[in-house]
């Protein structure tokens, strides 16, 4: 079950916000999946599939619908309750989804990373500084900040430009 927050991290991105719109729009019988053409429109559909926020129906390459999965959101949200039960200390960071403090000691701060890096980065994506920004600005206020920590402690690679992102292959 993702988290709510990788739910807005997926849905942060505007070509894939507009892409789910479409979907959601499309009512119960969902989207034609030959409406939608080319690797960038797959790989923004990859992401709401793999987030839960769309399936995939029918029985094959001329007959895929796309629908809408809604209640992903309401099951984030009771999984996410849940979750905070646990009296980890790190769920003590936490208040609604979002880290209040980066914590000093380097044990919690990344067991903290740890978490923000699952929610919000899947294995095998790239992202750029812009996307990377956006989604820790859903957890976190100061994404420089927090973007250099995930870097700096190996849970996210960058390029030497700074143009692309990724989740280093011991977090991913």
């Amino acid at each position: 079950m993702p988290h709510p927050t990788q739910l807005v991290s997926s849905l942060a991105a505007p070509e894939r916000l507009a892409l789910y719109a479409r979907i959601v729009t499309a009512g119960p019988g969902g989207l034609d999946a030959a409406e939608l053409q080319g690797a960038r429109a797959a790989k923004r559909l990859a992401r709401l599939v793999r987030d839960g926020l769309v399936r995939e129906e029918g029985s094959g390459a001329g007959d895929v619908r796309l629908v809408a999965v809604t209640e992903v959101f309401a099951a984030a949200m009771r999984s996410h309750r849940d979750e905070n039960r646990t009296g980890e200390p790190v769920d003590a960071l936490f208040r609604q989804g979002r880290l209040t403090t980066m914590p000093a000691r380097r044990e919690l701060r990344l067991a903290v990373l740890e978490r923000i890096s699952g929610r919000l980065f899947a294995p095998g994506e790239e992202y750029t500084e812009k996307e990377v920004n956006a989604a820790i600005r859903t957890c976190f206020d100061d994404h420089s900040a927090m973007r250099r920590y995930l870097v700096e402690e190996g849970f996210l690679d960058r390029e030497d430009d700074g143009s692309v992102y990724r989740l280093t292959r011991s977090h991913g």
